[in-house]
């Protein structure tokens, strides 16, 4: 079981300022409710839900977005698949 997701951006560049991840509502259309700030070693943790959206709409980015992805799992965890 994945206990949290967390996600943190490694690029200092001041032109990928707006270029953090963006987190939406339940709702059926998934408004935008929010967007994280992307600048270098801030970010964003995500308790897994059935109900919790996030992702990069679609917009211009001015550089190369950078970030590390760190998974942190319960030892009932086998999904040896995932692993990369």
């Amino acid at each position: 079981m994945k206990l949290f997701t967390m996600l943190v951006y490694l690029t200092d560049a001041p032109e990928l300022h707006d270029a953090g991840t963006d987190i939406y509502d339940t709702g059926p259309e998934h408004k935008l409710v929010a967007s994280a700030p992307y600048a270098r070693n801030a970010g964003l943790i995500f308790i897994p839900g059935k109900n919790t959206w996030h992702g990069l709409r679609k917009r211009p980015i001015h550089g190369v977005r950078k970030s590390i992805i760190i998974n942190y799992v319960g030892p009932e965890w086998r999904a040896v698949d995932e692993l990369a």
